[in-house]
């Protein structure tokens, strides 16, 4: 329970307890301990000071009538203290005996009472021993592929080895029910029976006690298999699994109220709870029409949702919608229809491509009726396919950045936040120096294309449904692969089709969106699912989001307590940092150390639950009277029709502990209400969660109700610290306007060289681009326009281990690196890159040229001259767009200590203004008016520049341009400015031009 009456004591985030395997095994030792002492510590001391229990002779009738002494009294009491001992060592074998044949209860002792009951909890505790040291499993493991290689795997089951070392342990499969005895070839699913259409998991949770009347593995068997004997089947497939709650079942007599209990697969009956998880099986499959695939594997979709929230799963059930809770069974045994995993099998989300062998495809012209999973809407233009990304550079992702394997969505909101934090510089500063390797992790592990693909995706896809006047479905998760975006629907919902390029796959209860038919360009519209947020990676490589909001109740994160802080730590800084969490308020209940540095406008801390309930429905109380002002029925139909991001931005309440019931209640009520919205995670099992994650040692996190097994992402406290400092100092060096005498390039420029083309030319001042002669693989272009960019930013050349140390920051052999520089330089010109005598790697600038050199040579020219139009118009010409954009994911980390980002933004700004000034002082108004733009592109949230073009349009236009200005110029600062907002300066400018400007709220 969440103390909500005190405050938390020396708090650090996240705040962790005990309950680790360590603190298991000492309390075992000391139990085993406790038993010595009183079997044999007990006895040795009466032995000792009181003798013998019987007396050394006959007693006689005299001493009835004499005089008792004080040895006879304490021989009477040693008597009773012997009777207990012997006693309580019976209760203790009669609890041993019990616990090795482990046949249910032990037999009661007669007057045992709360002897037998201390022993029992002696025995249980040195069970703890055993449980510690044993190396157990999730509580729904998963077979896992490789990511790199989408072929499938044969994989045995029923204790016979798997063909390959690197798919993790798969847990035995169920001997009740035989079913398909066959090698299955899969992907991903938790291993208990099978059949043609899929993975059944079955499982129930162990029922809170009534009365004095507690639960039991033979109630359950009883209750759902028809015979209470077979508790033991039950036993063998749960024996050490972890439960929420953090424990392990490891006495068959032992089970809490709330633990989920895996069950045999001919389990039925109230309460049992059925997950089907789609396989590869050799069954009749149906394809998508027009593809023929010979790979020799079919994929069949295990559960399927029709018109009338019909649900099929194994028995034809009826379940009506609106009955108990949305996401369990209440009195039937029904099928879950959602099976988030097996992206790579997904039709939507696997790719083929025509000429590759055993692949046909069907052309798409326009007009064409018919369509297929990927392909654009009726009518539409084909769009090429997208290039994966490739890691053939010498580093593994699966290695990158400080957050491990996958946290591309996580660290590219934190990469963006910290790029809005430094405002118009955009780059790293010179306090930011002693973070450096915290933002390379940073820079590896984030991939901002995909996190602006998913952004866009979806604000384009709630544009189009509004377009068409139609409610926007209800999420339950998302699955990112390099290929495709796919959303798994509320199956309790009636499916409907998606409007195009959107396709419909597994029965219209998915829609896939592939990467080239993404939106071009930045969407405006609204964030259609602030909530949804990144658990982590499945076994097919699939970044998995989950929706909080459609939980409609408490998610909570149950398991070994630290892991669980720990993902849920990144729950918090993802849905703070993250592009369509726009307008969201993140409260943090009971956590210790303060993060709003990482964002201040989304973040809050409470240390009383209370308190944080009324803020967050005292905030929501707007929303509940603006959705009846309009007749809406929920805040996500309202943020659609009536765009407001702060009217209709999401809450998430984080509790770092499980609160009380009267406050489950209260924030299971809130969590429910459709006109307010917020969602609620704790840290901890909660029994009556909708959604119950559990989290063991490894980080993997299971939620058996949704068929979801993932590695989860986290972020453990040093790493906070780590992000706390970065940020820190990137506020530091945005207040720091102060800029640097830019130097000359090590070669000039003169005017000359821009008439004609050179024969390599390398664009830095905006995205990077190489135009050079030679020819080279498509999958080696991306690192070798990185190695460019890298030495072109190097005035005087690099050594090779530094080369290698910015390129490969973790690591490579000098053969590859060497192979590498040798692709480059034959696509460059052998004499357009060299070596020199010292062995340092440069570009020969009289071949290569750099629009950086040009820019700072002519920049440099302006300064001797009375008039610099000339110059300073020829080096803005030189820039194409926003500074360092649309790069790679996990790539150029090398910027974080180079500092190049901060110096071009310098250089151009400073440009921009002397460019704007000098042709104000000869009456251009269109040459500022071109400088000041040029600028702007280059780095849209420089204050200076917006205020200059806010004079010269009260200077040279109207009432009406310098309101058009002033409207771009927040809606600039709102998306690409800091969350301090808009300088003092930028805001009394504007007042004085426009006395009464209504000022818009800003959204982080």
């Amino acid at each position: 329970m969440v103390r909500t009456n005190e405050p938390v004591r020396a708090a650090r985030l996240p705040q962790r307890g005990s309950g680790s395997p360590g603190a298991d095994r000492l309390k075992g030792f000391v139990a085993l301990l406790a038993i010595l002492a009183i079997v044999g510590g007990v006895p040795y001391v009466l032995l000792r000071f009181f003798g013998t229990p019987w007396p050394d002779k006959m007693p006689s009738s005299s001493m009835l009538f004499s005089e008792l002494s004080i040895e006879t009294v304490l021989g009477i009491i040693a008597f009773f203290i012997w009777v207990a001992w012997l006693h309580f060592v019976i209760c203790l074998i009669a609890e041993a005996v019990a616990e090795i044949r482990g046949h249910g209860l032990s037999p009661r002792i007669p007057f045992g009472g709360g002897s037998q009951t201390m022993a029992r909890r002696l025995i249980g505790t040195v069970v703890l021993i055993a449980a510690g040291a044993g190396v157990s499993l999730p509580v729904a493991s998963a077979v896992t592929t490789s990511v790199a290689t989408p072929t499938s795997v044969t994989v045995t089951q029923g204790g016979e080895q798997g063909s390959t070392a690197q798919f993790r342990q798969t847990e035995a499969r169920s001997t009740v029910l035989s079913g398909n005895q066959a090698k299955t070839t899969t992907h991903t699913g938790v291993r208990t029976n099978h059949d043609h259409n899929g993975q059944v998991i079955k499982y129930t949770e162990v029922r809170p006690p009534q009365g004095r009347n507690y639960d039991c593995l033979w109630d359950i068997a009883e209750r759902y298999l028809g015979e209470g004997r077979r508790y033991k089947e039950i036993y063998d497939l749960n024996k050490n699994k972890l439960q929420p709650d953090g424990r392990r079942l490891t006495n068959p007599d032992l089970i809490l109220p709330g633990w989920q209990v895996r069950l045999p697969g001919d389990a039925k009956g109230p309460g049992v709870h059925t997950v089907r998880v789609n396989i590869e099986d050799h069954s009749n499959t149906k394809l998508p029409t027009g593809s023929k695939v010979t790979t020799g594997t079919k994929t069949t979709t295990g559960s399927k949702t029709t018109t009338g929230s019909k649900v099929t799963s194994g028995s034809e059930t009826k379940t009506t919608p609106g009955t108990g809770s949305r996401w369990s069974e209440q009195g039937a045994e029904s099928g879950s229809t959602i099976t988030i995993g097996n992206a790579k099998n997904d039709p939507g989300a696997k790719t083929v491509k025509p000429g590759e062998p055993g692949i046909t495809v069907g052309p798409h012209g326009p007009g064409t009726s018919e369509s297929e999973p990927g392909d654009p809407a009726a009518g539409g233009t084909q769009v090429p396919e997208a290039t994966p990304v490739t890691t053939d550079g010498g580093f593994s992702l699966t290695d990158a950045g400080i957050y491990g394997f996958g946290a591309t969505l996580l660290a590219a909101g934190l990469a963006l936040a910290l790029k809005r934090r430094r405002g118009w510089a955009l780059g790293p500063g010179p306090k930011a120096a002693g973070h450096r390797q915290t933002e390379v992790g940073l820079r590896l592990a984030s991939d901002i294309p995909t996190a602006q693909f998913v952004d866009n995706a979806l604000r384009k896809l709630g544009a189009d449904m509004t377009q068409a006047q139609r409610p926007m479905p209800k999420v339950v998760a998302a699955l990112v692969t390099d290929r495709a975006l796919t959303l798994v629907l509320d199956p309790y919902e009636a499916p409907s089709a998606p409007p195009g390029p959107w396709q419909a796959i597994a029965e219209g209860t998915r829609w896939t969106l592939r990467r080239g038919y993404a939106p071009t360009g930045d969407v405006t519209a609204p964030a259609p699912y602030p909530t949804l947020v990144t658990i982590g990676q499945n076994a097919d490589g699939a970044t998995v989001l989950v929706d909080l909001d459609t939980a409609n109740g408490i998610v909570s994160f149950g398991g070994v307590n630290n892991p669980s802080r720990d993902v849920v730590g990144s729950l918090a800084v993802e849905l703070a940092t993250n592009l369509w969490s726009e307008g969201a308020h993140i409260s943090m209940v009971g956590f210790g150390d303060d993060l709003s540095s990482l964002a201040p406008s989304r973040l809050s801390y409470w240390v009383r639950l209370d308190d944080a309930i009324a803020e967050v429905a005292n905030r929501t109380d707007a929303q509940v009277q603006a959705c009846a002002r309009r007749d809406l029925s929920s805040v996500a139909d309202a943020r659609m029709a009536y765009p407001d991001p702060v009217l209709w931005g999401a809450e998430i309440i984080f509790v770092s502990a499980p609160p009380s019931p009267e406050e489950q209640d209260q924030l299971n009520r809130l969590a429910a209400d459709q006109q307010r919205s917020i969602a609620v995670v704790v840290v901890g099992d909660v029994m009556n969660s909708p959604w119950r994650f559990v989290v063991d040692e490894k980080n993997q996190a299971v939620c058996r109700l949704l068929g979801l097994e993932v590695d989860a992402h986290s972020i453990d406290p040093q790493q906070f610290a780590n992000l706390v400092a970065l940020f820190d100092a990137a506020e530091s060096d945005s207040r720091d306007k102060r800029r640097a005498e830019q130097d000359m390039p090590a070669y000039e420029f003169s005017g000359t060289d821009l008439s004609q083309p050179a024969p390599v030319e390398v664009d830095l001042l905006g995205p990077v681009e190489v135009d050079a002669r030679g020819t080279i693989d498509d999958g080696r272009i991306q690192l070798s326009t990185e190695i460019i960019a890298f030495l072109a930013s190097q005035d005087y050349g690099v050594h090779p281990n530094v080369l290698a140390g910015a390129i490969w920051p973790r690591g490579i052999s000098d053969e590859l690196r060497d192979a590498a520089l040798d692709h480059t330089r034959r696509w460059v010109g052998m004499d357009a890159m060299y070596a020199d005598e010292s062995g340092r790697w440069m570009l020969n600038r009289s071949i290569v040229r750099v629009d950086w050199d040009v820019f700072r040579t002519l920049a440099k020219q302006a300064t001797m001259m009375d008039d610099p139009r000339g110059p300073l118009s020829t080096a803005l010409s030189l820039v194409h767009g926003p500074a360092w954009s649309n790069l790679p994911a996990g790539r150029y980390s090398w910027l974080a200590a180079s500092g190049i980002e901060r110096r071009m933004v310098e250089s151009v700004v400073d440009a921009a203004l002397r460019l704007a000034e000098s042709a104000l002082n000869h009456n251009d108004g269109n040459l500022a008016r071109t400088a000041l733009q040029t600028g702007l592109s280059f780095s849209p949230a420089s204050e200076e520049l917006w205020r200059a073009t806010l004079r010269l349009a009260s200077h040279f236009g109207t009432a009406a341009d310098v309101t058009n200005v002033a409207g771009q110029l927040y809606a600039a600062l709102a998306k690409h400015g800091g969350p301090r907002g808009p300088e003092a300066e930028t805001d009394a400018l504007v007042d004085e031009l426009l006395p009464g400007y209504h000022r818009p709220a800003a959204v982080a």
